[in-house]
């Protein structure tokens, strides 16, 4: 929720001096970097990747950030009952074995290639001046030639800091890089290129440019940092969601578990992670992080697994809402990763015109007259389902029943998810109960890596839905807050069988989860409605029409219904062209210059700048704040 992280913007060029809380000169003995189980080849060469960083000043602010982070991790006695309350309902699942001697996390994989522990968060790499911003207050002046430390200030505007690749990420492969790396780092960036504006270039010659290299485990720079820049894929890297991760870095994200706002949907139980890693759950600050107002995203790329960093396997993050605590870790990029880098790098202004995207989908800048969609979504405007397997259902007061199996013979690993789209629709005024009566396959892991029934109950289908993978999944009931859930089946190793039954119940049926459970920020485009009528507006509205008689079409009054005019799913330009009178658009003049009473905070979230939002919706909520009166 993106960033899946979280996003940093740093202004490179903008250089504020400050007398630092950190460590000055002659503050005691330096310290030795523990550098693992590596050889000094191993050092030499990692220390080389890092050609953008003074590695010796980078590890040991490293190392005194634990120390002391370690020192202020103790929660209170309050704080560890709502802890423990909540692990008291988490599932005690019987995890499988590895299937890789690496590890299959990509946290285990850097720990045992012995450079977890010299990375930001365990696989980031730092540029000089972000160590200044991100672990100012633990450089030791002595480790530097520069005795006053330089801190540059996050800069949230339309003129982005120069850490971005602008519309071209430039980038090639040395022949260190195997041959199965290669490959799923092709797969990788054709996944970020046709869902985002950017475009990757193979160069060995742009002067700006990264190197896909195998290094000792998987790691990256945090944006561009000017000149060629490493990015590792070492042994046990050879994977999507570790290739996607880390060009994920490469492009500005940083981790989901460290948003400024991650306490409101996981809680860190430091007692259970190892002394040597507390640091990589260190939190930003809004000063270097920027979500775009969008939710905590436990479905997120940028997000680790529950067990990352553990000291004896047990999780490290219980998510606040337990349904969603096998999710975090996941192998795909979500749609809220997809919007996150749309929003990043600007590609959603490209777009003020063209399709109308439904259920929560956005415009596609590779074609504006299509649109991205979320997960279980497909067609030109996310009307339809998702192509491939699956199939539309319709629920009854009776309870019918699906099966599916999915997935290869044998003991078969592929590099992505085979998927099976299933979206199953109530009446309108009712909710749907899903009971899964059959899981099979051998594969029950931390994020559902391998395999995994999703169910999304929440109303709004762009949150990533609750995973379930494991034996004693079997006879959970779901029961979903509105009338329409996609069921997504994913499958990437040997073959795995499920078996769901479903039929609607009555709308006064407790919801398995809410929206009002998810942290939510109100000034944003991403709102909490989601219509749900079988009967929408039509699919494209590139040529509005005349409003000047206040005419609209005949399915307004149902659209209306189902929130079609307060859904910002659809633009006021939209509302306006189909449902004027319904939507009370007849006439969107001004005629008082008076401001909603929540535009203060709006404007501060970036509403009068942003590209979500049309000029007439700014003109009809905050005329005033946005300077729209005239």
């Amino acid at each position: 929720m993106w960033l899946k992280l979280c996003v940093t913007l740093f202004i490179l060029s903008s250089l504020v001096e400050a007398t630092g809380r950190g460590y000055g000169r002659n503050r005691g003995q330096k310290r030795k970097h523990n550098w693992g189980n590596m050889t000094s080849e191993q050092v030499d060469g990692f220390k080389k990747s890092l050609r953008g960083t003074n590695v010796d000043r980078f590890v040991a602010a490293l190392d005194r950030m634990n120390e002391r982070k370690g020192n202020e991790s103790e929660p209170t006695e309050q704080e560890k009952a709502e802890l423990n309350e909540r692990k008291a309902h988490l599932r005690k699942h019987t995890r499988s074995p590895k299937l890789h001697k690496e590890g299959d996390d990509l946290d285990e994989v850097n720990q045992n290639a012995g450079v977890a522990n010299s990375l930001y968060g365990g696989d980031m790499v730092l540029s000089d001046p972000q160590v200044d911003v991100m672990l100012g207050d633990f450089v030791d002046d002595d480790d530097t030639e520069v005795e006053t430390r330089k801190k540059r200030q996050a800069y949230y505007t339309s003129q982005y800091p120069r850490n971005l690749w602008g519309s071209t990420f430039y980038y090639y492969f040395d022949p260190s890089l195997t041959d199965a790396a290669k490959s799923i780092s092709q797969v990788a960036i054709a996944f970020w290129q046709n869902s985002t504006c950017i475009n990757f270039v193979e160069s060995q010659t742009n002067p700006n440019r990264v190197r896909f290299f195998k290094g000792s485990g998987c790691y990256s720079y945090v944006g561009m940092i000017g000149g060629v820049q490493d990015l590792s894929l070492g042994d046990g890297c050879q994977y999507f969601r570790q290739a996607a991760h880390e060009i994920g870095h490469a492009l500005g994200f940083f981790h989901e578990q460290n948003r400024y706002d991650r306490d409101t949907a996981i809680t860190i139980d430091t007692a259970k992670v190892q002394p040597a890693y507390v640091y990589a759950y260190d939190k930003e600050t809004t000063s270097t992080n920027n979500n775009y107002n969008m939710p905590y995203d436990y479905g997120s790329i940028m997000q680790y697994s529950d067990t990352s960093f553990t000291q004896n396997g047990d999780k490290t993050m219980i998510s606040k809402l337990p349904v969603y605590q096998d999710t975090m870790g996941s192998q795909s990029i979500s749609f809220y990763d997809i919007s996150m880098m749309n929003e990043h790098y600007q590609c959603k202004q490209k777009c003020t015109s063209g399709a109308t995207c439904l259920n929560g989908g956005f415009r596609n800048s590779r074609n504006c007259n299509s649109c991205i969609c979320p997960s279980g979504y497909g067609g030109a405007t996310c009307a339809e389902r998702a192509s491939g397997c699956g199939a539309m259902l319709t629920a009854t007061s009776n309870v019918q029943t699906q099966e599916i199996s999915i997935g290869g013979s044998g003991f078969t690993e592929y590099p992505t998810f085979e998927t099976c789209n299933y979206i199953i629709k109530a009446p309108a005024g009712n909710k749907i109960e899903i009971v899964l009566t059959k899981i099979t396959g051998i594969q029950c892991n931390g994020g559902c890596i391998y395999k995994s029934i999703e169910v999304k109950a929440l109303k709004d289908h762009r949150y990533t839905g609750m995973r379930y993978c494991c034996a004693d999944d079997v006879n959970t009931k779901i029961i979903s807050e509105g009338n329409i859930v996609p069921v997504i089946i994913s499958n990437r190793y040997s073959q795995s069988s499920y078996t769901f039954t479903y039929r609607y119940v009555p709308a006064s049926t407790a919801a398995t989860v809410q929206m009002s459970q998810i942290p939510f920020t109100k000034a944003t485009y991403d709102d909490t409605t989601n219509p749900e009528s079988q009967t929408q507006p039509p699919s494209s509205a590139t040529t509005p029409k005349s409003t000047s008689t206040c005419t609209e079409d005949a399915n307004c009054p149902t659209w209306a219904k189902n929130s079609f005019c307060t859904s910002t799913s659809y633009t006021m330009e939209q509302k306006r062209s189909y449902c004027p009178n319904s939507c009370n658009l007849c006439d969107v003049a001004v005629k008082t210059c008076t401001d909603n009473a929540s535009c203060s905070a709006w404007v501060q979230n970036g509403f009068c700048t942003s590209s979500a939002y049309t000029a007439d919706t700014r003109k009809q909520y905050c005329p005033n704040a946005c300077n729209l009166c005239n």
